[in-house]
Order: C-alpha cells, then sequence, then structure tokens
C-alpha cells in the first residue's frame, strides 16, 4: 500500500494518456543525462575499479525504488542498470559530448513535459509541488505506468485510482469521460 500511496501523489498530476506517453520518454531522457554528469564524478577505487557517483546515486535511488515495491524496483533496476552502462559509456567520449548530450537531454526532457502538462493535462507539472518526486520517484512511477498500460499489476493500479477518487484528483479524458 506504501507504493499505492507515494504513486497516487505522483498519478494526479499524470493521467492523461498523452502525457503520460511523454513522460515514459522524457523522465529516462533526463535520468541518463544526469548520470553522465555523475559519471565524471569518481568516489573511490576497490582493485583498480573505480565507482562514480553515478553509481552509488544509482545503487541508492535503486534501494529506494525496492523498499517501495519490489517487482517495480527489479524493472527499474533493470532500466537503470542499462543507463547506467550507456551514461559511463557516454562518459568516456568527452566533456564536448556528455555537456551535449546533457544539454540536448535536459532540453527535450523537461520541455515536452511541460509542454504534457499544459497542453494535455492542463495542469501544472509535479516538480512545483515535490521536487523529490519529481527528481528521483518519476522513474519508478514512469516504469509502473507501462506495466499498466500492458495490463500487468493493475490491482495496483485500481489501489491508486481509489485513493484520487477519495480524494477528488481522479481526472477523466476522452472516451472516460464520455462513459461516466
Amino acid at each position: 500500500m506504501k507504493f499505492a500511496k507515494e504513486m497516487a501523489f505522483y498519478t494526479a498530476y499524470h493521467q492523461e494518456g498523452r502525457n503520460i506517453a511523454i513522460h515514459v520518454v522524457g523522465v529516462p531522457m533526463i535520468s541518463f543525462s544526469v548520470l553522465v554528469v555523475l559519471s565524471w564524478v569518481p568516489l573511490f577505487s576497490i582493485s583498480g575499479f573505480t565507482v562514480t557517483l553515478a553509481m552509488a546515486f544509482t545503487a541508492a535511488v535503486l534501494l529506494y525504488y525496492l523498499y517501495l515495491d519490489i517487482p517495480f524496483g527489479l524493472a527499474a533496476t533493470a532500466l537503470f542498470g542499462g543507463l547506467l552502462v550507456a551514461a559511463h559509456y557516454v562518459s568516456f567520449m568527452g566533456a564536448t559530448v556528455g555537456w551535449s548530450i546533457f544539454a540536448f537531454a535536459q532540453i527535450t526532457g523537461w520541455g515536452t513535459q511541460f509542454y504534457g502538462h499544459f497542453q494535455f493535462e492542463k495542469s501544472r507539472p509535479a516538480l512545483f509541488d515535490n521536487l523529490f518526486q519529481a527528481l528521483v520517484s518519476a522513474p519508478l512511477f514512469v516504469v509502473a505506468d507501462v506495466f499498466f498500460y500492458f495490463g500487468i499489476r493493475t490491482h495496483l493500479e485500481d489501489q491508486i485510482k481509489e485513493i484520487l477518487r477519495e480524494q477528488g484528483k481522479l481526472k477523466t479524458f476522452g472516451k472516460e469521460a464520455e462513459a461516466v
């Protein structure tokens, strides 16, 4: 239930399908670009293997995700593992490439998400009310949105919608609105 309560806050801002789809692309893009920059910060070495800030940050975030929900946390581990490996690969290409990718991903990722909120969702982004959720929790919630889209673990989606209904924050868009 802790996952449903956490995600209900996020979902209150992300209920329209096109906006959710934008976030499914934009959130990992932003996460990836941050990992590129954090990959340049070495923390310590063990037997010649350098542990970077990107690795430590990813480990901490994934532990939080696993605390909230093990199946979604495991899926996020696969996603973040790939992003982390790719980020370290890009970090070896040099500062010009890394900062260019960072700038492109940040501008595109945030820009498209703001567009989705104002154009489709008709509400401001969640980051204005909870920066932690916007920056740390959003990738996990995007993973959950993909699961829900494919009909997996919909009992959790139902719990989240019930919480939103109780709070008076459940919205309807398109065909759902016509059925109500």
